[in-house]
């Protein structure tokens, strides 16, 4: 296998892990500890956020620390894995609280670095744009890994205590496979790569970190609460599991086809887009809960899942060409903040009104509000031609 492939599935797989793992297999499980172990909507709306303060040091941390990376993707692997694991050997909330705080603070840390890791390779000597969105499917891929598995062992009555231990094993097995690759030095530097790009960033670095901020609140309530959500509306167990890999699948699919879209289009405008299409399908979950909205809302919102950080990563290395880790951090705090604030807010005001319309409600407007940022552009910036754009 060539280098570039190999260092794009193994930054795949580490996204997958710390992203797909790490923070959303709650989302899969969260019904099945409310049957079998015993906890509340809002006790799971604390775990969430509980994740995503962990997320959000962990993104802090990048940003004022220069952590060694190979060191800390390797222990980030090995933290993700035991508090997996520590999630079905553990019980209540004071213990869950603390292995989900671990795993936010992992996820992070494996977001930030292997971002910085992966596209120091990737673009070496030039730039795979389709490489680069292959990297960024890795959180899409360890959902839909996740979400098949647990729908497919619902009929064998699987609990999530055996669930939990079972993935956090998986994990080590396969941090174990890229334990020596993420000890190869980079075969280029990012700043090789993006020196010979002649795109621009279009707009001023504060209104992306805003936009990004209020992209974290607004996704992660159907994110977080999407089985919840399916199985309230549709009283169907079974089916209720399938909608989360569907989640996942819709934003493998997109982001691989997103730099087809990145080279007619600027990073900015297909933000704003991107936005759009998760306020339309969010609203679609409100206005037409029934099988066929509910699945065309969670392609909706699904498919913008990692396109969007993709877009923002690839604006960030125009922002700042030569060492884009420190804003990629800053991006990934302003993200944590509203992802802290999401679930807490949704799951009480779901808990008060037995409805998560509020919740729904309020992320769409946060969205618009990210959707109107995105398009605010510096003085005297130029829109790029089709040949510029993505190159």
């Amino acid at each position: 296998m060539n280098t570039p492939l190999r260092n794009a599935l193994t930054g795949m797989t580490v996204l997958a892990i710390g992203i797909g793992i790490g923070r959303f297999l709650l989302t899969p499980l969260l019904p099945i500890m409310q049957a079998d172990a015993g906890l509340s909507l809002v006790g799971g709306g604390w775990l969430a956020s509980v994740n995503n303060i962990g997320y959000l040091a962990g993104a802090l941390l990048c940003t004022v620390v220069a952590l060694p990376q190979r060191q800390v993707l390797r222990w980030g692997l090995v933290a993700i894995a035991l508090s997996t694991a520590g999630m079905g050997l553990a019980h209540g909330m004071v213990p869950w609280l603390a292995w989900r705080l671990l795993a936010g603070v992992a996820a992070a840390v494996l977001m930030v670095h292997g971002i910085a890791w992966s596209m120091r390779r990737v673009s070496a000597p030039v730039a795979h744009p389709l490489l680069e969105a292959l990297v960024f499917t890795g959180p899409g891929v360890g959902i839909v890994a996740s979400g098949v598995v647990v729908a497919g062992l619902q009929p064998l009555r699987v609990g999530s205590a055996a669930s939990w231990i079972g993935f956090g094993l998986a994990c080590a097995g396969v941090m174990a496979l890229l334990w020596r690759t993420l000890g190869h030095a980079p075969e280029a530097t990012s700043a090789q790569a993006d020196a010979a790009s002649p795109a621009q960033p279009m707009g001023p670095a504060w209104a992306l970190i805003a936009a990004y901020g209020l992209f974290g609140f607004g996704y992660v309530i159907p994110a977080t609460f999407l089985p919840v959500i399916a199985g309230e509306h549709l009283h169907l167990p079974a089916l209720r599991e399938w909608f989360w890999p569907l989640y996942g699948a819709a934003t493998v699919v997109l982001t691989l086809l997103l730099p087809r879209l990145l080279r007619h289009i600027d990073n900015r405008s297909v933000l704003a887009g991107a936005f759009v299409a998760m306020i339309a399908g969010t609203t679609l979950i409100l206005v037409w809960p029934s099988i066929l909205g509910l699945a065309l809302a969670t392609v909706l919102t699904g498919s913008m899942l990692m396109p969007i950080p993709m877009v923002v990563m690839r604006e960030a290395r125009l922002l700042m060409p030569h060492d884009h880790t420190r804003l990629v951090a800053a991006l990934t705090a302003a993200f944590g903040v509203g992802q802290i604030v999401g679930p807490l807010t949704a799951a009480w005001l779901a808990a008060r009104q037995h409805s998560f319309d509020a919740p729904l409600l309020l992320a769409a407007l946060a969205l618009l509000v990210a959707a109107t940022l995105a398009l605010v552009r510096t003085r005297g910036a130029r829109i790029p031609t089709a040949r510029s754009v993505g190159e």
